[in-house]
């Protein structure tokens, strides 16, 4: 690969931009190169085949796009994984489909709710985690709850992120709502982050929600498919119409005349 073409791939890995998401150039930025791409292209239609036919040209077009690259968005592609497209839909948080771990103390509202009252149990009910479940997701789960007890998001801050993790102590269980819980022990370290031997510990929660990352882009391909077909359908509407006004201009009804020879 040209080394020119290696550095443009690494920055356009990288944010380059001076504007905030809330700053009003950055809300226009996508609209904006919205209109300039298809507004681009619908003139050139427009040139060639007016005003009507252009635009459903370029809507059937679009939207066949569309259909099949929400396709390559759901269910991947050899070398792509599934799951790959929008992970929200308009107006929600950014990762409302993405599998998250929510966390939550043993005193929290949550865990006094009846699906969730196990935990003050705990470690009596659960057991160990199942063979089934990878260990990256039950270590994201850890991380995930010892980085929100030693945040900002925690309104005070629970035990330092310096304490340790006891392996030993990751228990599993599954609650009535379907989803998996985990618990997990912190333990107090020393300054060279040694256990410290009947030092302080905190135990927390955090139950796992699959989320579903592929819902985006079927609702993308919903609505791709039904836009195709109308504006195919209006297409194909339009040709029929013009060529039955060609027809009747030159007076050209289709039919041989009588006697003709037949070819």
């Amino acid at each position: 690969m040209p080394p020119g073409l290696l550095d443009l791939l690494v920055l356009a890995q990288e944010e380059h931009t001076g504007y905030a998401p809330d700053d009003p150039l950055a809300k226009v930025a996508v609209p904006l190169g919205v209109i300039i791409l298809f507004g681009s292209v619908y003139l050139l239609l427009r040139a060639n085949l007016g005003t009507r036919r252009g635009y459903l040209v370029l809507g059937t077009s679009l939207f066949g796009f569309l259909t099949i690259l929400s396709l390559f968005w759901a269910f991947g592609a050899p070398g792509t994984p599934a799951a790959t497209g929008p992970t929200s839909l308009p107006g929600q948080p950014a990762d409302a489909y993405v599998p998250t771990w929510y966390p939550f103390a043993g005193d929290s509202l949550l865990a006094n709710e009846p699906e969730y009252q196990f935990v003050k149990s705990y470690p009596e009910g659960f057991g160990d985690v199942p063979a089934d479940l990878p260990k990256a997701a039950v270590d994201t789960g850890v991380t995930t709850i010892q980085t929100f007890f030693t945040s900002e998001d925690f309104d005070v801050l629970a035990f330092p992120d310096t304490w340790a993790v006891d392996e030993q102590s990751i228990r599993y269980r599954m609650a009535e709502t379907g989803y998996p819980v985990i618990g997990v022990t912190f333990q107090e370290t020393d300054e060279q982050l040694k256990v410290v031997p009947g030092g302080e510990e905190f135990t927390a929660f955090a139950y796992f929600d699959a989320g579903n990352p592929p819902f985006p882009s079927f609702v993308v391909f919903g609505f791709a498919v039904v836009l195709f077909v109308v504006h195919a359908m209006l297409l194909d509407r339009d040709e029929r119409r013009e060529r039955r006004r060609a027809a009747e201009e030159t007076g050209e009804t289709g039919r041989r005349p009588v006697g003709a020879a037949a070819r």
